[in-house]
């Protein structure tokens, strides 16, 4: 049977703020991402998956860091948040010195 995690609306509030100054930092991975989206809404993986017409395999493979999903999939899943996909600039220890084109 699958288990639902009750969250009071504080508790919600706090994790979402956390997660989009995680996001603006640039600081998830996909995976990280995706399971903090699903916790956030106190749902199953097969419940979530449902909700956002996804399979739950999706879900679940996004979550292992395992998957390949579509940018489409990803979407799906993101619009509950008002985000999606794009490019990103990949964030590296050091500068990468300007090309001296």
């Amino acid at each position: 049977m699958p288990r639902r995690t009750s969250l009071s609306r504080d508790e919600q509030n706090a994790r979402r703020r956390a997660f989009y100054e995680r996001i603006g930092k640039g600081e998830l991975s996909i995976a990280e991402a995706m399971l903090a989206m699903r916790k956030m809404t106190g749902l199953t993986q097969a419940e979530f998956a449902q909700h956002r017409g996804v399979s739950r395999r999706v879900i679940q493979d996004i979550e292992r860091d395992t998957g390949n999903p579509t940018v489409e999939s990803l979407n799906s899943i993101a619009k509950l948040f008002g985000l999606q996909v794009g490019l990103v600039p990949i964030r590296r220890s050091e500068p990468v010195p300007p090309s001296q084109d």
